[in-house]
């Protein structure tokens, strides 16, 4: 697959991303995504606050056309369109728990882990797992000092948890599907 920077624009403006690009992601869809709905996600993947007038004149379609694709991937729950805040940027520290739930634990006791773990306002990731681990929890804190203490305080005494690994992010060179260049490198 070539890189998803291999685009061009025509005199129009209309951007021709690589077809092999937009058969992976149709590929990747198992044929869910049609090539429009694949060009609306990787021109918002670079820019999610692109307007439904600019979309339509990069994908060469029509306004309406654009607006209709875009609020169908919504609708179905294909795509959804935030913000987020990038941690090295504020020197946050962050880390990965990874945890292997004990056998006996109750199928109760973990969906009320995994709830207090959704609720709590340090974690900003929760990823089930399948294997020798069960699940990743991902906090972050303002400096690892800070996010030692927010980890145990969080893990320790759980007598769900048969074992943990701790892993601390240093840096995050992709994000989802976008590298990563940072204006306050560390």
């Amino acid at each position: 697959m070539k890189n998803r920077n291999d685009k061009s624009r025509n005199r129009r403006g209309v951007i021709k991303w690589s077809k092999e690009e937009i058969e992976f992601w149709k590929q990747m869809s198992k044929g869910e995504l049609s090539d429009i709905d694949v060009m609306i996600y990787l021109a918002l993947r670079e820019n999610g606050r692109i307007p439904d007038t600019e979309l339509a004149r990069m994908l060469g379609v029509s306004v309406p056309t654009a607006r209709r694709h875009r609020i169908a991937l919504q609708e179905k729950g294909y795509l959804q369109v935030m913000g987020m805040l990038i941690f090295e940027e504020f020197g946050l520290a962050s880390a990965d728990v990874i945890l292997k739930f004990r056998e006996e634990a109750e199928k109760e006791e973990i969906e009320a882990f995994i709830q207090e773990a959704i609720e709590n306002p340090k974690v900003f990731e929760i990823d089930e797992y399948i294997g020798e681990y069960d699940i990743v929890i991902k906090f972050f804190d303002k400096d690892f000092k800070e996010l030692k203490k927010t980890i145990e305080n969080f893990i320790t005494g759980r007598k769900i948890i048969q074992k943990s690994l701790i892993l601390p992010a240093v840096s995050s060179p992709k994000l989802f599907t976008k590298p990563m260049k940072y204006k306050h490198a560390r």
